[in-house]
């Protein structure tokens, strides 16, 4: 489907390359159009899981984190002290996860197909350090009060199948769980019975539940992380093309 998709977005681009996509006397792109056309193997590229790395916005999410990590060990103190090993044990590995990205994208369709329709919203390619893609995955990634793992995605899978599979997986004082889908949308979805909403899930979709403890930081701690967790590629054997240099695998 992926491969019929990106066919008909490439015969679409082409004609118009003449037009919005010029390259200039030292080779580099000069639009993410080009870019795209320009890597190797695009017509492998599943644009769900194609990502950008804007250059401004690697270091900010690095100072988020940096700041969540700092709550999260006040958080585990707290939690030793109030007797919740369990706890401490999850907020060690949801640290863990998030320490392994050493560089984050801009959340978004940056597709051939999106950029085409939405000539105006093109980011410069100065202002891009990468282009890339991943794999689709073939598992979505719970985060939950015992910490990160991810279940076998299938066809026809729903949130309402993890949240019978996993007690863990709560909503916290809010009763909300936060969606992130693959190109870094977040929604939140009601899991209590006055609130209930069920949606289907597509392949690496992050879920990221929140402590079930009384306290406003649980919620915001969720939301803080689902953040973070949009700026990060998903799926399996992703690479990167620096643009004007050569690829990097990840």
């Amino acid at each position: 489907m992926w491969r019929k998709w990106l066919t008909g977005a490439v015969l679409c681009v082409a004609p118009m390359l003449g037009l919005q996509a010029q390259t200039t006397a030292s080779g580099n792109k000069t639009s993410l159009i080009e870019a795209w056309l320009s890597m190797p193997n695009v017509g492998q590229v599943a644009w769900p899981y194609a990502f950008i790395r804007a250059r401004s916005t690697d270091a900010t999410e690095k100072r988020r984190r940096s700041d969540l990590f700092d709550q999260f060990k006040q958080l585990q103190w707290r939690l030793k002290r109030q007797g919740y090993p369990g706890l401490v044990k999850a907020v060690h590995q949801w640290q863990i996860q998030l320490a392994k990205t050493h560089h984050y994208r801009q959340p978004g369709d940056w597709s051939p197909a999106w950029l085409m329709a939405h000539p105006n919203q093109q980011p410069p390619v100065s202002r891009v350090a990468a282009i890339g893609y991943c794999r689709v995955p073939d598992t979505v990634q719970v985060w939950d009060a015992v910490g990160v793992h991810r279940v076998a995605w299938q066809p026809g899978l729903r949130l309402s199948d993890l949240l019978r599979r996993d007690p863990n997986l709560k909503g916290g004082s809010t009763d909300e769980v936060a969606l992130v889908s693959p190109s870094g949308h977040v929604d939140h979805y009601g899991v209590a019975a006055w609130n209930y909403a069920d949606t289907e899930l597509t392949p690496g979709m992050r879920i990221v539940g929140a402590i079930d403890l009384k306290g406003a930081v649980f919620p915001w701690m969720r939301d803080a992380i689902a953040d973070l967790v949009a700026h990060m590629p998903v799926g399996r054997k992703c690479r990167s093309f620096p643009l004007g240099q050569s690829a990097n695998h990840g």
